[in-house]
């Protein structure tokens, strides 16, 4: 991990969609440390998955600025998905940075007063930033197919029941994807690497 990763807001123009952006893979390295880049190759072990929905919802909570990951996995692991709506979820509101990370990247976006909206490779993206905590967000939350987390145990071990009200909130069926926890939670689990973990404790499992 010896790359220093610097996240920087610059002023960066709605270029509109293009469908054909073309990722410059080299930069994209740079916001990965090295040795995390190269564990996301596991992700190619595992099974793709396969949910009735060509355009479906996925929630991320905790998300900082962290917009190459939740597209990774999407990217690798549901090859059918056309369409996806993120919510992002944090307290602190960083659409500024991920739209610069995306020019960086070679990836146009069009935006609105709520959202952004890209292409990555052929799956057309939504990202929809809240700014507030998640348990905030719980109330008017809508259904989403896909949970996404990363790096959050600390944050959400101080919220009651929270495994609880994420799993209810997960359509059926619906993917559940984390570094940490819900092992208790009624899930068909996938195999995949506790190398993807942040505390190792990596899991991956379909609600029906």
């Amino acid at each position: 991990m010896g790359n220093l990763i610097i996240l920087e807001e610059k002023p960066v123009k709605a270029k509109g969609l293009n469908p054909h952006n073309i990722i410059n893979i080299t930069k994209l390295k740079e916001y990965f440390f090295e040795e995390d880049y190269q564990k996301l190759r596991l992700l190619k072990e595992i099974p793709k998955i396969d949910l009735p929905h060509e355009n479906l919802t996925l929630l991320y909570p905790g998300c900082g600025a962290d917009i190459f990951y939740p597209l990774l996995y999407l990217q690798e692991l549901f090859p059918n998905v056309k369409e996806a709506n993120f919510i992002f979820v944090d307290e602190e509101n960083a659409l500024g940075i991920i739209k610069t990370l995306l020019d960086e990247v070679g990836v146009n976006f069009a935006e609105d007063k709520e959202s952004i909206h890209f292409y990555w490779g052929k799956k057309l993206i939504h990202l929809q930033f809240l700014d507030q905590k998640i348990q905030e967000a719980f109330s008017h939350l809508p259904s989403y197919q896909i949970y996404f987390e990363k790096a959050f145990r600390v944050m959400r071990e101080q919220i009651p029941d929270y495994e609880e009200h994420i799993f209810k909130r997960l359509a059926s069926p619906g993917v559940l994807i984390s570094d940490s926890g819900f092992g208790s939670i009624p899930l068909e689990r996938i195999e995949i690497s506790s190398e993807l973990s942040t505390y190792g404790e990596m899991i991956l499992g379909i609600k029906r």
